[in-house]
């Protein structure tokens, strides 16, 4: 092994020890007996709670080259009791994606108010917060206003794709949402395939492939892309034509958080958002 892959499992090793460490017996419903030297579990017991042999995960926790299958490190997050957060550094230090129902679970994830606020500090401009299933956890009354009714939508249809593909009023009020629904399920189908193991995925495609029957053909393309700034320009109804530069900018707090903001491209645009603002 090569220096950087010796401090990768040494790393793995110290943080599951220093969790292992931190969990009291009975946190796992085990009986806590009078002589216990070993400050929280012992690595017997982490072994037998998570399905493996006890000099398996003593090697692991000692760094030595051994492989770790995502159900085993599944199994110890489960076992330690780890945060979202905490689940995603083993795989990492252990090299393996995260596939299973604990990171479905926190494709999900609560969203704290210092989001929600900066979402609707960012008016008149509309803005949005998105998970890694574009789903919408959070909007500006602005960003509601381009597509009409959101807030009116089923909790699970509050999602980018179905908005696009299940909304049938959106294709005259994007222009050329032609070229623009193949880039955002370009988009889309990347982080799914990215999260195999994630049964939202599969609920959405599903979900819009009822509504949209060329839906399932454009998905089995397997077209993959990444986000690339470009001018999105809307026939609105009320507003007339607007035209916005957009960002799309990562949480630190998660990866998995997406905040797409959009900024007027020119002065019509931000006239029509200010007096909408100043009309509601």
């Amino acid at each position: 092994m090569d220096d950087r892959e010796v401090q990768r499992r040494a790393a793995l090793g110290a943080f599951l020890r220093s969790r292992r460490e931190r969990l009291a017996p009975g946190e796992v419903g085990l009986i806590g007996g009078p002589r216990r030297r070993t400050p929280g579990l012992r690595r017997e017991e982490v072994a037998l709670l998570s399905g493996v042999s006890v000099s398996w995960y003593s090697w692991l926790e000692q760094g030595r080259p051994i492989a770790a299958s995502s159900q085993v490190l599944d199994a110890l997050a489960t076992t330690l009791r780890l945060t979202g957060a905490e689940r995603r550094h083993v795989f990492e230090l252990a090299g393996e994606s995260d596939s299973g129902p604990g990171a479905a679970a926190e494709g999900c994830p609560a969203v704290g108010d210092h989001l929600r606020a900066t979402v609707a500090a960012l008016a008149p401009n509309p803005a949005c917060l998105l998970d890694r299933h574009w789903d919408v956890l959070a909007h500006n009354e602005a960003e509601a206003a381009l597509y009409g009714g959101l807030d009116e939508l089923p909790v699970k249809r509050r999602n980018m794709i179905w908005l696009y593909f299940g909304w049938q009023p959106i294709r005259t009020v994007l222009k050329n949402w032609e070229s623009e629904s193949w880039a955002v399920l370009a988009q889309f189908r990347a982080s799914a395939d990215r999260h195999p193991g994630d049964p939202r995925f599969a609920e959405i495609v599903g979900d819009v492939s009822t509504v949209d029957p060329g839906f399932a053909a454009r998905w089995e393309r397997h077209d993959v892309a990444g986000f690339t700034p470009a001018l999105k320009r809307f026939d609105h109804p009320q507003l007339g034509l607007l035209t916005f530069r957009q960002a799309k900018l990562i949480a630190a707090e998660d990866p998995d958080l997406h905040l797409v903001a959009r900024y007027p491209a020119d002065p019509t645009t931000r006239r029509a958002l200010e007096e909408a603002e100043s009309a509601g």
